[in-house]
């Protein structure tokens, strides 16, 4: 409504637009979601929240606007999806790291993408932190391994994701970090799916 660049302003020139604007969106969804749960909770296992609340360098807002504008409705929307038995799968790309753990705080039960080449997000250290709390889900870098490595560099970089997300064999789910990018070769999405079958 507002564009990105307008919308981080907002958050320092304009709060009470921000509350109001956030208030409506979140009472629009919560309905939705309600008819929605009410209806297919029982053929569904999670919900799908998407809000890229990461920069591959940084996070996107400081942590502070985080929780002052987006937590207490991160929680309320994971208490929902709760409340009808399903798991809350949440998405943000880039370095994340330091909102995890009021995240997980929230109530996500499900990290993707897991973009590992950013900064703090590296795999044995998420893994370490926090995977006694949270399953990670992705991981295998679409950027530039799966799309124009070979397959033994994909291999190396999803036993890599494998021993450490996946260490102790539970925890994670492999995939790539995110979409598989068109024009990435065939042969190293089949490595990938080769590996992790002979884990």
């Amino acid at each position: 409504m507002r564009g990105i660049e307008q919308s981080l302003l907002d958050l320092l020139m304009y709060p009470g637009l921000v509350q109001a604007t956030l208030d409506r969106i979140e009472e629009i969804q919560t309905q939705m979601m309600k008819r929605f749960f009410s209806e297919a909770s029982g053929y569904l296992d999670m919900v799908f929240i998407s809000d890229d609340i990461g920069m591959q360098d940084n996070l996107l807002m400081s942590p502070e606007s985080w929780e002052y504008f987006l937590k207490p409705r991160m929680k309320r929307w994971c208490d929902l999806i709760h409340s009808y038995g399903l798991k809350v799968f949440y998405h943000t790309d880039g370095a994340s790291e330091r909102l995890l753990s009021p995240l997980i705080d929230c109530g996500i039960d499900i990290l993707n993408p897991i973009q590992h080449t950013c900064p703090g997000m590296e795999t044995d250290k998420l893994k370490k932190k926090y995977g006694e709390r949270v399953i990670f889900h992705g991981g295998i870098d679409n950027q530039s391994v799966l799309p124009f490595g070979t397959p033994e560099d994909v291999r190396k970089e999803t036993l890599n994701c494998l021993e450490t997300l996946g260490g102790g064999r539970e925890g994670y789910i492999c995939s790539s970090c995110h979409n598989i990018q068109p024009g990435t070769p065939m042969e190293n999405i089949l490595a990938m799916i080769d590996t992790v079958q002979s884990w």
